[in-house]
């Protein structure tokens, strides 16, 4: 039996994954292929788990081999622990070994005689020679040498739970873990925005993940729902042309940290009584444009000249807002008047270069024009900033 290799795309360098680490995107794959009725899980029984309604379940190992490294060679610390570690959830009873496929993902493929053996192995007799092989590496010597020590704890499982993990395992190896994510979006979506929606794809699920682990609920999402909501964004967006996020939403701690720099466009916000779930709000929008813009540009999605057209747009509105709030409602408080100003401006909607842009960008672009006093939401803001 061959070793499951999975053609590469010449466009993705290794190891980039479009800002991604390997479990995210095999975490999307697996929810992207799934059978019906499967749930999809992370860092729970292993790397990930694919849990099926009948009770079986596919648990796979993932491996970057970027570097010189090779985790399949036939004394790679790396590769024993993996089949520890399927030993030991075999028998402490937390998988039954029969109903459960083993996986092993390594990206880019890499050679090891070893687990070509394991991979290929069909039925118990080449099961139990392979054990013989393995177990001739063991000697009084080395026992506590290299590798040796996951071994012994792979071979001190058994010889039942032993043959059957081998029987079960199978090896997949790629160069780009993200084509299988492409060839199920590639039938939905126009070619020059398919990375964009991969990435989404993938950020998705991470979020997803996080957001189970913040609430302390099982890490596991349910793939029947998590295709059908990305569906229903892809009907959205598909045929408009969307930039997609480059990045998740910033931490509290990312929060905090900029919070307590007292950045101008936060003392702006401060300076009309802006309520604090606004300013952090604020904050993370203005955190995830400016990386959107970055990044954008720095991969040839967007030409700076267009985020050049967007601000002054943008300034033109305020300009436009700010007239109309002071016409109209110059009877308030100046800072009342600030916070209606702000509203109006972040609650607008505009395109980039022609594209629907994440809700979150206009109102981080505005606090971007904020912080370059551009804007201001005080009627006398530049009174309060006179060096910037």
């Amino acid at each position: 039996m061959a070793t499951t290799v999975v053609k590469s795309a010449n466009s993705t360098a290794p190891g980039q994954y479009l800002g991604y680490g390997l479990q995210d995107v095999r975490l999307c794959r697996h929810l992207l292929t799934a059978s019906k009725g499967c749930v999809v899980s992370l860092e729970y029984v292993d790397d990930t788990a694919i849990h099926r309604p009948d009770g079986e379940m596919m648990l796979e190992q993932s491996k970057s081999a970027v570097s010189a490294s090779n985790p399949v060679t036939d004394s790679s610390v790396e590769l024993w622990k993996c089949f520890a570690n399927w030993a030991s959830l075999c028998a402490d009873g937390e998988v039954k070994p029969a109903m459960t496929r083993f996986r092993l993902y390594v990206c880019p493929k890499k050679d090891g005689p070893l687990v070509q053996r394991l991979h290929a192995a069909s039925d118990i007799d080449e099961a139990k020679a392979i054990l013989t092989t393995i177990a001739k590496k063991i000697t009084p010597s080395t026992k506590l040498k290299g590798c040796n020590p996951k071994i012994t704890e792979f071979l001190g499982a058994g010889e039942d739970i032993c043959t059957q993990i081998i029987l079960n395992f199978r090896l997949v190896m790629s160069d780009d873990p993200l084509e299988p994510i492409r060839e199920v979006l590639r039938l939905h979506v126009l070619d020059d925005a398919l990375d964009d929606f991969c990435a989404h794809a993938i950020g998705m699920a991470k979020n997803r993940i996080a957001a189970l682990i913040r609430a302390k609920q099982k890490p596991a999402i349910d793939a029947d729902r998590f295709r059908q909501d990305l569906r229903g964004f892809i009907r959205k967006h598909g045929a408009l042309g969307l930039l997609m996020p480059t990045t998740g939403k910033p931490t509290l701690e990312e929060v905090d940290a900029t919070l307590s720099s007292s950045p101008i466009f936060v003392q702006q916000l401060v300076r009309v009584k802006m309520p604090t779930e606004h300013v952090v709000r604020a904050v993370s929008d203005y955190l995830r444009s400016t990386a959107d813009q970055t990044l954008w540009a720095a991969d040839g999605r967007i030409v700076e000249e267009s985020l050049d057209e967007l601000h002054d747009t943008l300034e033109a509105h305020f300009q436009i807002t700010r007239d109309e709030i002071e016409e109209l409602h110059g009877a308030h408080d100046a800072e009342t008047r600030g916070r209606q100003v702000y509203r109006r401006c972040v609650s607008h909607q505009a395109p980039l270069q022609g594209l629907s842009v994440p809700g979150y960008f206009i109102p981080g672009s505005f606090n971007m024009l904020a912080d370059a006093m551009r804007v201001g939401w005080h009627p006398n803001f530049a009174d309060f900033f006179p060096g910037e």
